[in-house]
């Protein structure tokens, strides 16, 4: 998969948040069961975690879209690997002239 931007980075990122949100989520959770906060910090809390979890689900997936886009639309797709018998014959095809060469447009 790519990803308008690096996608390793941008999974690595949304795995790290969505970790610290359940985190945070799970001990404000923790303290409102034992009367540790208010209970209004408490749901503010949670929403908050919700929200950038969410938030980074959403981005993830915005950048593999735009990213599939961009190389739709501009023609940046990778050519698939080559087979190695047919690179070499391909090679000594081009060596011996046989084979057409990159041509200028005009």
């Amino acid at each position: 998969m790519k990803g308008y931007l690096p996608h390793q980075a941008v999974k690595a990122v949304t795995f790290w948040v969505l970790t610290l949100c359940i985190i945070a989520a799970t001990a404000a959770s923790i303290l409102l069961a034992w009367d540790g906060i208010d209970e209004k910090l408490a749901y503010n809390c949670i929403s908050t975690a919700f929200l950038l979890a969410a938030g980074c689900v959403v981005f993830l997936f915005v950048n593999l879209a735009f990213g599939s886009l961009g190389a739709e639309l501009f023609s940046q797709r990778e050519s698939p690997p080559m087979d190695p018998a047919f690179s070499e014959r391909l090679k000594r095809a081009k060596d011996a002239g046989f084979a057409e060469t990159e041509r200028k447009v005009q």
